[in-house]
């Protein structure tokens, strides 16, 4: 795999035919959604959206915004909604007429793919393995910002976990008021406190700062599509003309009215995010073979080390049942790199046992 393959995880049936195994079940821990699955609220009227199917959505997806109006209490001139987040993240950059982009890397590709669709060159900000890809610092990111018109970042950043503090995008946003921070925050429902990072509630909004959240992770709805990009009204009102109507379809409107429902489900998901983490991490670092790197999210970047080949993991694995991410395709990370969900404490054990398994089989 190539850094310049514009791949995901959630396709085991390819990784299967590339390692030469056979067909089989798996349990892909090669996405980053909620093990908790689909909230049960939905379930229980997914029959009733059958019906929804044969009439035509709102034009510019007013169920998915008014979820987030009332979930955190938006303006909603402030919200654009979208067929998942990644839409507005490739609206944007075209929007806004961006030629010169720096984005944080290793990260999501499609910073800098969407980047490149929209013509701008691209301005890479490397965060280092051997600094435990920590931000870079503000003096830092401020000449990045003298040279470029637009910053993406990803907060917290995947796949590395990478949590930029809340006062340094806003700092950076105030002092160059007429270059763009993008902010991804994709998996921010997943940090422990998301409400001291996230920047989606900012009193008042910066005019200069666009944030991008999705819900098919946190609520396990990868196959709907469902995000926002939220901002200041005179912000968002350069986006929504640019914006191709018709893209939410109407049964995910009506589930985003449902979600707003979901606060158990959040506070139980948060809860099982929380204490798995740390175990997980900890019970990974006592793995001859592994080098984690502290999760802040509800996934764990790591390096294989016992042999020079990942695929000798990554097979391992796929032939015992589960499915990791390679991230070889990532800037920075083609030194036996991967990434692994955090799911359910069996399902988690069942990952740490096969990695010892597998570490023992190479010693």
């Amino acid at each position: 795999m190539t850094n310049d393959e514009h791949v995901h995880g959630g396709d085991p049936e390819r990784e299967l035919k590339r390692l030469g195994l056979a067909t089989r079940d798996v349990l892909d821990f090669s996405v980053n959604v909620s093990p908790l699955g689909v909230p049960s609220e939905i379930k229980a009227i997914w029959k009733e959206l059958l019906a929804e199917v044969d009439r035509y959505p709102s034009v510019d997806g007013q169920g998915v915004a008014r979820y987030y109006q009332e979930r955190f209490d938006l303006d909603p001139a402030r919200v654009l909604a979208g067929n998942g987040s990644t839409e507005l993240i490739y609206l944007t950059p075209r929007a806004l007429e961006l030629r010169k982009v720096a984005v944080i890397t290793p990260s999501f590709h499609d910073y800098t793919r969407s980047s490149l669709a929209a013509g701008a060159d691209l301005l890479e900000v490397e965060l280092k393995a051997e600094e435990d890809f920590t931000p870079p610092g503000v003096d830092i990111l401020k000449e990045v910002m003298a040279e470029a018109d637009g910053l993406f970042v990803g907060n917290p950043n995947n796949p590395t976990s990478t949590v930029f503090p809340r006062q340094l995008l806003l700092d950076l946003a105030a002092s160059f008021p007429s270059k763009w921070i993008l902010v991804d925050e994709a998996f921010v429902q997943f940090l422990d406190q998301p409400e001291e990072v996230s920047l989606i509630r900012q009193e008042p909004p910066q005019e200069n700062i666009l944030v991008f959240h999705s819900l098919t992770k946190f609520f396990a709805l990868p196959g709907l599509r469902l995000g926002a990009v939220v901002g200041h009204p005179n912000t968002i009102s350069r986006l929504r003309p640019l914006k191709e109507p018709w893209s939410v379809n109407r049964v995910a409107e009506k589930v985003a009215l449902e979600l707003i429902k979901c606060a158990d489900y959040e506070k139980r998901l948060s809860k099982l995010v929380c204490l798995e983490r740390p175990r997980i991490f900890d019970r990974l670092q006592d793995i001859s073979g592994f080098q984690p790197f502290e999760p802040a999210a509800n996934f764990l970047l790591a390096r294989w080390t016992l042999t020079d080949q990942l695929d000798d993991l990554l097979r391992f694995m796929l032939g015992s049942g589960v499915h990791l991410r390679d991230c070889r395709n990532f800037p920075g990370l083609q030194d036996n790199f991967f990434r692994m969900a955090i799911r359910q404490p069996e399902e988690n054990d069942r990952v740490l046992s096969l990695m010892r398994s597998c570490s023992d089989h190479y010693l």
